[in-house]
């Protein structure tokens, strides 16, 4: 009988180191599937998510508009006197599909310090539609010759149709363009020609075009560096093609 309990306790007591020894196996188990769990649902929650204009909201931004500034272009007009003037195009994209978005105002800072904002008015619509884009040609700003600026930030404040308020922003390099002027006359009497047609044919200006006034005179501005060439032509006068380097602003007088 004795030698019976001996061996009950001993088995009893087995048991309980068994038991001791299983429990932080399991717990450890436990906390692997759970950590496990974890790391799946941060990596959905965290990964493929379109990044969205600064003011969106993290917890349902795909229901909100996302409005972002695409092919900013900004020019500087060197007019020869003691201004330049400036001018930024670009387009504002809605990209989510989900809502539109009013524009509140477009803010320009030059790298120069020069400052300038414009109102919805400046756009060729004031509200961008759900995944619509909306154009905003020639924000033109005047700054002074000599301090001319290289860059340019864009900010376009914005609140979409569900009140949810955020920026687009973008930044542009500033090139250099110039005009292109002369005089058109008759080569036979010397006198003026109005009305001639001086249509750029060669170059990154190409298809930009211009009239001669009643004194002869014609203008092709913003005109960006490099080769032109350019065709003048009038009722009653053989056209004539003529040739340019746009290094600074040039003068070409055309006889017909």
């Amino acid at each position: 009988m004795t030698h019976d309990v001996d061996r009950t306790a001993a088995r009893a007591e087995k048991l309980q180191h068994l038991t001791a020894a299983a429990m932080p196996t399991c717990q450890l188990a436990k906390f692997t599937l759970l950590s496990a769990a974890s790391a799946v649902a941060i990596g959905c929650a965290g990964g493929d998510v379109p990044t969205s204009p600064s003011g969106g909201n993290p917890g349902g931004s795909s229901q909100n508009a996302s409005v972002y500034v695409d092919s900013p272009v900004a020019q500087r007009e060197l007019t020869g006197g003691d201004t330049d003037v400036y001018y930024v195009s670009f387009a504002l994209r809605e990209a989510s599909g989900n809502a539109g978005a009013t524009i509140k105002a477009m803010d320009l800072t030059f790298g120069n310090g020069v400052t300038a904002t414009f109102g919805p008015e400046r756009a060729t619509a004031a509200r961008v539609g759900p995944g619509k884009t909306v154009s905003v040609p020639d924000l033109n700003v005047t700054g002074s010759a000599s301090s001319r600026a290289t860059s340019v930030q864009i900010r376009v404040l914005l609140t979409d149709d569900r009140g949810q308020d955020s920026t687009s922003l973008a930044a542009a390099s500033v090139a250099s363009t110039y005009v292109l002027s002369g005089r058109i006359v008759n080569n036979a009497t010397g006198r003026p020609v109005a009305g001639a047609r001086v249509t750029v044919t060669f170059g990154s200006a190409s298809g930009r075009s211009a009239t001669s006034d009643s004194t002869g005179a014609y203008a092709l501005r913003r005109i960006p560096a490099g080769p032109v060439s350019f065709t003048v032509s009038a009722a009653g006068f053989t056209t004539v093609t003529r040739t340019a380097t746009m290094d600074g602003n040039v003068v070409v007088d055309v006889a017909l």
